[in-house]
């Protein structure tokens, strides 16, 4: 091994290492070994592309390592990272004395000051990132009590990080700001934090150094330092004060909505049923009054009577049909094993008169048992085949269609429907005289008519109860139609209530 070792020489070695290598001396007669003017008598080959040097003789530490170069910081603390302006390369120069020479070693770090950009770059967005969306971020060691906090965390606590350095975090820091209301309930869960298995979430409130009360919530697990190997919670706090102000708005709006609907409700069923009876007296003495004096009236007044009496029975048919849709308002929402089929046979049975004096065929298909509300599912199919009994075209039997089908998970998807629910789609479809699509978001609008009262009888209400049914049963009802070839409802609702 000797004799292979003095086959190369000392030169020869450093020329074929990966570092860099340079040999200064003071120039004879010169002792200020400060002023840069050091000669170069040894650079090899790995300096030289490090540095981007390519001619080697007459080289002066000066002109090796630039003008730029702190060489009082390199003289003192023996190593500097230094980036070469020739060729670009970030190096480690570290300088060590041999006697009345001086080497200068040079590493490639590049790579390490790249991620060291990148790192800083990260960083900087982590904060840009926890400024703006109001979060920071906290380690704590469970054995020592210490914390670690990110600069977002320093700001949501109200401290800036130079006001209190790593040495002065620990758990009483933190307990410090927790509102007073709250710090029994959160000083008894910490306590228990080691017995968190999974992810875990806090909320509460603090009182920031700056005196402002803040809303946090915080999320947080358990694990192991790989360093220390001591227990580590590592977790994540974000200032949620706006979302709960925004809450406790919408909350008090909601309240107050459900309140003035349930006066508007309360109010829609008095007001209607007090109607009833003076508007019963109305047609019923203007009945007798057209009965008794048929004969003794001139073709005038009988003409006022008829219209009294037109317009009394009119407005009766309003406060029922209004009275109908405030029953579907406030009736108690309770859901029940209900089958489509008995409802569907009571309903047609009701109708009865109307299908027969029409002609009207019926096509039914085999409905399911779903959970729902039994009278208003039977409000539901009244009004859609009353509405489609009577919007008939002349010399045309009337023909309904009430079929039944599934509802695909691609359309439960499309129609924004609440997932893992089985779904059915009803389809009520006519011949009557139909309608343009055009009006299709009115037809389901209270008191809107499509056709003139003098064409067809109707308030505008029985599409209306229709709609509050359905979205009732959480489901959807949709209108489509044609002119002069019929129209199409489909109606889909949940199989089950949840």
């Amino acid at each position: 091994m000797e004799n292979q070792l003095c086959l190369f020489s000392f030169e020869e070695i450093l020329n074929a290492s990966t570092t860099g290598f340079i040999v200064c001396c003071v120039p004879s007669g010169k002792g200020d070994i400060d002023s840069g003017n050091m000669s170069c008598v040894f650079i090899n080959p790995t300096a030289q592309k490090l540095t981007g040097i390519t001619e080697s003789t007459g080289l002066t530490q000066r002109s090796i390592f630039g003008e730029h170069i702190n060489l009082n910081t390199l003289d003192v603390s023996g190593s500097l990272d230094f980036k070469f302006e020739k060729s670009g390369v970030w190096c480690r120069i570290t300088k060590s004395s041999l006697g009345g020479l001086f080497l200068y070693t040079l590493n490639d770090i590049s790579v390490e000051k790249q991620h060291e950009v990148k790192l800083s770059h990260f960083q900087k967005l982590s904060a840009e990132a926890e400024e703006t969306m109001e979060f920071g971020s906290w380690i704590w060691d469970l054995k020592t009590s210490q914390f670690e906090w990110t600069e977002g965390m320093y700001k949501l606590m109200g401290y800036r990080s130079e006001d209190l350095p790593l040495s002065k975090l620990d758990s009483s820091t933190f307990k410090k700001n927790i509102h007073p209301d709250d710090l029994e309930m959160i000083t008894g869960k910490l306590r228990n934090i080691l017995s968190y298995t999974d992810t875990y979430v806090l909320e509460f409130r603090i009182i920031a150094e700056d005196g402002e009360e803040k809303h946090l919530y915080v999320k947080g697990h358990n694990t192991i330092d790989e360093i220390t190997g001591h227990p580590i919670s590592v977790g994540t706090a974000f200032n949620v004060s706006m979302l709960r102000e925004i809450q406790r708005e919408l909350e008090q709006k909601v309240s107050d909505l459900n309140t003035s609907n349930a006066d508007l409700e309360q109010f829609a069923y008095v007001a209607s049923h007090d109607l009833q009876e003076p508007l019963r007296k109305i047609v019923s003495f203007g009945e007798r009054l057209d009965t008794r004096s048929k004969d003794s009236l001139d073709e005038e007044n009988h003409l006022y009577l008829d219209r009294i009496l037109s317009s009394s029975r009119r407005m009766q048919n309003m406060i029922n049909n209004l009275l109908e849709f405030s029953r579907v308002t406030s009736t108690s929402k309770l859901f029940e094993p209900t089958d489509l089929n008995e409802v569907l046979k009571v309903t047609l049975s009701d109708l009865e008169v109307s299908i027969q004096n029409s002609k009207a065929k019926i096509e039914v298909d085999k409905m399911p048992v779903i959970d729902g509300n039994q009278t208003q599912l039977s409000q539901l199919f009244l009004n859609l085949i009353s509405n489609s009994l009577k919007f008939t075209k002349q010399n045309v039997d009337p023909v309904i269609s009430i079929k039944l089908s599934d509802v695909p998970e691609t359309e439960v998807i499309k129609r924004k429907l609440v997932g893992n629910q089985q779904y059915i789609k009803i389809t009520v479809k006519d011949n009557g005289i139909g309608f343009s699509n055009e009006n299709a978001s009115r037809i389901f609008t209270i008191f809107q008519r499509l056709r003139g009262r003098s064409e067809y009888e109707g308030a505008g209400i029985g599409l209306s109860v229709c709609k509050k049914v359905v979205e009732g049963h959480h489901g959807i009802i949709e209108a489509y139609g044609i002119p002069d070839q019929g129209a199409v409802f489909e109606i889909i609702l949940p199989v089950n209530q949840n």
